[in-house]
């Protein structure tokens, strides 16, 4: 299949390109150039000036924590475990017990997809997400390796840091771990342990950080080892974050994470906007918006090893596109200001996923079945059976039940 787009600002790695045509077959993108061809494709969506983006990429997720509201009763913990015991005691726990995993993963999978994430590392062994993994209307990227965390209390996750980090660097996949989440000494010192044990590359993508001191990030730095960052979730169970600012000046490899809405951001906008309030709260001066497009495209791609086919819209990579209108002239501002309202259009390999209802014929074309849906009080089209979903979530639970992350109607 071939198909076109024309009259759009396509956000590339040289820069934002004007009156854009990119030009998509097979799934991959084909072609980016400027202006409008001779030649017309059967296939051609006028985007009127809109920005086009590589589809984002959710760099720490757990798609089977898909629920609200958030848990949190004895905030600030000292580490993750106390809130975990927490999680598992709650009522809102229970309630989330109701429903079927595959359930949750659809969930967790519209919650990125409504917000223009495409790809989604889902942080959890493999068996549990492996059942779901065709059926996710996100791409749940599986190519990696994990550990749960580096201390006395971690889940037994994978078969150890060692095991785990030779796998992944013989497969030229990402080892994946939880580091320095809370305050206790051995959250200080996970990341001395990590780096003992050998496991420290460029193969390593370590999620939190929050207790990383000056040596911590000269080891981080020197190994290029990557990072995830997920402040919104930090600061709710925390009340502190990472030093990102001394971080991004040793040159370390920042992503983005959203966590679980139980700890965490309902969305990639809310965790965008949580991470730019927090730097200029904490430093007195704006993150660089360029740096934070970084963080949702190129560098989690670098880090999660998936930049051969996603991260940039360059001619041969998979065709993930989100488009967003706006009034601003900036295309990094203009993302770092989005919401779900500003969302027009999400193409994951090749094929519409979610847009307005007013491209519904596109989808057809394409041969995308789905739903229209109200979004956020804006009308949609949305791949699969959203609203089916829903409704086995209402009869399973008793009750409707309203999810922020997914609002629809």
């Amino acid at each position: 299949m071939e198909w076109e787009i024309v009259n759009s600002k396509a956000v590339t790695p040289q820069g934002v390109m004007e009156n854009a045509t990119i030009r998509i077959k097979d799934g991959r993108i084909s072609s980016i150039s400027s202006g409008i061809p001779k030649d017309v494709l059967p296939i051609r969506i006028n985007l009127r000036g809109n920005f086009v983006y590589p589809g984002l990429i959710n760099a720490h997720d757990h798609l089977l924590g898909t629920y609200l509201p958030k848990v949190g009763t004895n905030r600030p913990y000292l580490n993750w475990l106390p809130w975990d015991n927490d999680l598992k005691s709650s009522v809102v726990y229970a309630e989330r017990q109701q429903l079927e995993p595959e359930q949750l993963y659809l969930l967790g999978s519209y919650k990125n997809l409504i917000s223009g994430v495409t790809s989604v590392l889902d942080h959890i062994p493999h068996f549990v997400q492996k059942p779901f993994l065709d059926r996710s209307p996100v791409r749940i990227l599986e190519r990696f390796t994990l550990s749960h965390s580096i201390c006395s209390y971690s889940l037994g996750w994978g078969d150890g840091p060692q095991i785990e980090y030779a796998r992944a660097k013989e497969g030229n996949l990402p080892f994946v771990t939880h580091i320095s989440e809370g305050f206790d000494e051995e959250s200080k010192n996970a990341l001395k342990e990590l780096n003992s044990l050998g496991c420290l590359g460029e193969n390593t993508v370590l999620v939190h950080g929050i207790a990383f001191d000056g040596e911590d990030i000269k080891t981080v730095s020197k190994t290029k080892a990557n990072l995830v960052w997920c402040p919104e979730s930090n600061l709710f169970m925390f009340g502190r974050t990472a030093p990102i600012r001394e971080i991004l000046e040793a040159g370390i490899n920042v992503s983005l994470g959203t966590d679980s809405p139980m700890s965490g951001s309902i969305n990639i906008f809310q965790e965008i906007k949580s991470a730019r309030e927090f730097f200029a709260k904490e430093y007195g001066k704006e993150l660089d918006p360029k740096i934070v497009f970084k963080m949702v495209t190129e560098n989690p791609a670098k880090a999660l090893r998936v930049e051969n086919d996603l991260g940039k819209l360059e001619i041969g990579k998979k065709a993930d596109l989100l488009v967003l209108s706006s009034e601003k002239e900036d295309a990094y501002q203009t993302l770092c200001s989005a919401d779900l309202k500003s969302v027009r259009l999400v193409v994951k390999d090749g094929k519409p996923s979610y847009g307005d209802l007013s491209l519904k014929d596109f989808f057809d074309e394409t041969g995308v079945t789905g739903r229209e849906i109200k979004i956020a009080g804006t009308d949609k089209y949305l791949a699969g059976d959203p609203l089916g979903l829903l409704e086995s979530v209402t009869r399973a639970l008793g009750y409707k039940k309203d999810l922020a992350f997914f609002p629809v109607g």
